[in-house]
């Protein structure tokens, strides 16, 4: 267990990750710009919070990369599993600490902190979705998924396609679940990977 969590900077790095990406969360707070929407033929409103998942992912991406290949292969305990439960960990803390930030603040749902921790369950998912087969590169997907929301994603300059859920409110169910059944197969992906790499 030591080991794990020296390899994996869980007591640096990713303590230190969190802590930036929910300060840069509180200091853009609600702020938004206009950006170009492709689908729209000029811009659309969009807030800068929706870039925090994608600096949390590649966060996540190092601390998973730092691997011991040869005591990990040896050791009792099951390496992936401990990392589904670190990744679950940072997820259901950054949606403990955004919703609590959020209420301190007395902010309505549409305010980006309460989105914080749901938005980063999905880039995290896309990121373990795709590390058995690109790997290191595996950490571009979540930043293609934001890019090409905001590039392709509205319909109205503040009404998003379905499938762009990561720009819908904290009220959203689409998004809740939409996150939710992502977040869930990236881990579910993640531990299926490491037991086939011990067959």
């Amino acid at each position: 267990m030591t080991l794990w969590v020296r390899c994996r900077r869980a007591t640096t790095t990713l303590p230190a990750g969190c802590a930036a990406a929910f300060v840069l969360a509180l200091l853009l707070g609600g702020t938004a710009v206009p950006l170009p929407a492709l689908t729209l033929g000029g811009s659309a409103t969009v807030q800068l919070t929706q870039f925090v998942p994608v600096l949390l992912a590649g966060v996540l991406a190092l601390c998973l990369d730092t691997r011991v290949p040869a005591a990990e292969a040896s050791g009792i305990r099951k390496i992936r599993r401990l990392d589904a439960v670190l990744v679950l960990g940072v997820i259901a803390l950054l949606e403990l600490v955004g919703a609590a930030t959020a209420l301190v603040l007395d902010e309505p749902f549409t305010h980006p902190m309460w989105t914080l921790g749901r938005n980063t369950a999905c880039a995290a998912g896309l990121l373990l979705l795709v590390r058995p087969w690109l790997g290191r590169a595996s950490v571009m997907v979540p930043v293609a998924m934001v890019f090409g929301v905001v590039l392709f994603g509205y319909r109205m300059p503040t009404d998003p396609y379905p499938w762009g859920f990561i720009l819908e409110p904290a009220t959203s169910p689409l998004a809740a679940v939409a996150c939710a059944v992502i977040a869930a197969a990236g881990v579910i992906t993640h531990v299926l990977a490491a037991q086939k790499e011990e067959l």
